[in-house]
C-alpha cells in the first residue's frame, strides 16, 4: 500500500477554492489539509460537511486543518493569554471535529518581547507546556491529534525548549510538524540534527526546499538549497513512519512545482 501525499490549498491562496481543489485532485494528490483561514464560508457544520463531501467526490481525502499564528494565540505573556489561546484552540478543534480530520496544527506562539533564558525554559514552557497538553486532551477526546508547525519567528527554533515541551505534553496525539523551509531559516545550521534530536516526536512532514532567508517561501524539493539528501537520510534514521505533505505555500508557480515533484516524492515514499 502506497504512502499517501497530503496537499494543501493554501498555496493557490489567490484562487478559488473550489477551482483550486479541482486542480489538485487533477495533479493527482491524495489527501487534503487545510487551513482555517480559507474556509471562512463554511461558517455552519453543515457546509463543512459538504466542503468534505466535495474534496471525497474528487477522489481525495480532507484529513488535517492548519491555523499556524493564528489572532487568538501570539506570545504567551500572563496567565490570561493561556486562558485565551485555550478557549481559541479548543474552537479551532470543533471545527476540526466537523470537517472529520484526523489532525490539526497549531504552533507553540511567538518568542516574547524581552524573553530571557530563565524565562524561556521556566514560565514560557510551564505555561505552553499546560496549554498544549489541555488542548491535546480535549482534542484526543474527539480522535484528533495535534502538531505544532515550528516557525522561525517562534519558541520552537530553540531545540532544547521543544524537546522539553513534548516531554512535558508526553500524549501519542501530540507531535511536531517538520518544515524543512522553517527549520531551514529558523535553525541554518542546525535544520537536520533537529530532525534526529526530536526523534519519535516528528509526526507529519512538510515537505519543501527552501533559500534558507525567506520564512514562508516554500521551494519544490531541489529548487532551493537544503541539504534534501541529508534530510531524508535523517528521516530514515529515525524510522519516521508519520504523514507527508508536499508544501508549496508561497511558490509563485504551484502547478509546475506540483507536477516536478509529485513523481519525485511518490519515487522517495516507494523506498521507505
Amino acid at each position: 500500500m502506497s504512502i499517501p501525499i497530503i496537499g494543501n490549498p493554501i498555496g493557490y491562496l489567490e484562487e478559488p477554492l473550489e477551482r483550486t481543489l479541482e486542480v489538485m485532485a487533477e495533479l493527482g494528490y491524495d489527501q487534503i489539509e487545510i487551513c482555517h483561514c480559507q474556509i471562512a464560508g463554511f461558517p455552519t457544520p453543515e457546509l463543512r460537511l459538504q466542503l468534505r463531501e466535495f474534496i471525497e467526490s474528487l477522489g481525495m481525502k480532507l484529513v488535517g486543518s492548519n491555523v499556524p499564528d493564528s489572532p487568538y494565540f501570539q506570545a504567551l505573556n500572563s496567565r490570561d493569554d493561556v486562558k485565551v489561546a485555550l478557549a481559541g484552540l479548543q474552537r479551532d478543534i470543533d471545527i476540526a471535529v466537523d470537517l472529520g480530520v484526523e489532525y490539526l496544527i497549531t504552533y507553540e506562539g511567538r518568542v516574547p518581547p524581552g524573553t530571557t533564558g530563565s524565562t524561556l525554559l521556566g514560565r514560557l514552557l510551564d505555561d505552553t507546556a499546560e496549554l498544549l497538553k489541555r488542548g491535546t486532551e480535549y482534542a484526543a477526546q474527539r480522535s484528533i491529534d495535534v502538531y505544532i508547525e515550528v516557525h522561525p519567528f517562534t519558541l520552537g527554533t530553540n531545540i532544547e525548549f521543544l524537546t522539553r515541551l513534548c516531554d512535558r505534553v508526553c500524549m501519542d496525539e501530540f507531535g511536531v510538524c517538520y518544515d524543512p523551509c522553517h527549520f531551514g531559516v529558523g535553525m541554518p545550521d542546525g535544520y537536520i540534527d533537529a530532525i534526529r534530536t526530536l526523534d519519535r516526536h516528528v509526526k507529519i512532514v512538510h515537505y519543501c526546499d527552501s533559500d534558507r532567508r525567506s520564512s514562508e517561501l516554500h521551494f519544490p524539493p531541489g529548487r532551493g538549497s537544503l541539504d534534501m539528501d541529508g534530510i531524508v537520510q535523517a528521516l530514515r534514521d529515525i524510522r519516521f513512519a508519520g504523514r507527508w505533505m508536499l508544501d508549496l505555500f508561497k511558490y509563485p508557480l504551484p502547478n509546475r512545482g506540483a507536477r516536478e515533484a509529485l513523481p519525485a516524492l511518490r519515487q522517495l515514499l516507494a523506498s521507505l
